[in-house]
């Protein structure tokens, strides 16, 4: 990909690019608007040299991670770097404001184009679209989705499959204080 297309789908300047290319410090925001124009996750910035392809990775539970989807690049939710109880990321809701902890699974595959994520869903999410399509299953509860102008209320064990480039943001559908699990999956256009 040119530095100028590459600027373009990630809404950022030539000079950002160029920056970024000769190993200049670059804000995590930006980092982040890289990846997801390259449709690769920030994780596989530190493996780009390891010339092994993984035929397989697994997610284990001790690798769960849980940021705000909303300001993923703020860190993990707590500050904690590791795996957070149901109370934990409750008290992240509660405390912090956080609509929305999410579980980046760390199982896509070097190149890969399938991003996974487990979602809780407390509250409204902000309004997001990114290149792709998604699937998303109710993994417990009943969530809200949007999709543009469409809702859709899903009940456990059902799904809904769009194109992520829609505008679209998860709620619960029941009142406070109501969670919806959900999983997602993604693949990157």
């Amino acid at each position: 990909m040119s530095i100028r297309n590459l600027a373009s789908a990630a809404s950022l300047s030539k000079t950002t690019i160029v920056r970024m290319e000769a190993g200049k410090s670059v804000r995590p925001e930006t980092m982040l608007r890289v990846c997801e124009a390259l449709s690769i996750h920030v994780e596989r910035l530190a493996t780009i040299g390891d010339d092994r392809p993984a035929r397989a990775l697994v997610h284990r539970r001790t690798d769960d991670r849980w940021v705000d989807m909303a300001d993923a690049a703020s860190g993990p939710l707590l500050g904690e770097a590791r795996p957070l109880t149901p109370r934990e990321r409750r008290r992240a809701v509660d405390e912090a404001g956080i609509a929305v902890p999410l579980c980046i699974l760390q199982s896509r595959l070097p190149g890969g184009r399938v991003f996974a994520n487990l979602i809780e869903v407390h509250a409204e999410s902000v309004e997001r679209s990114h290149p792709g399509e998604e699937f998303v299953y109710v993994l417990s509860g009943r969530a809200r989705i949007s999709v543009g102008a469409e809702e859709f209320v899903l009940e456990t064990g059902e799904a809904v499959t769009f194109f992520s480039a829609e505008p679209h943001r998860y709620a619960p559908a029941d009142p406070p204080p109501a969670v919806a699990r959900l999983l997602s999956v993604r693949i990157a256009g």
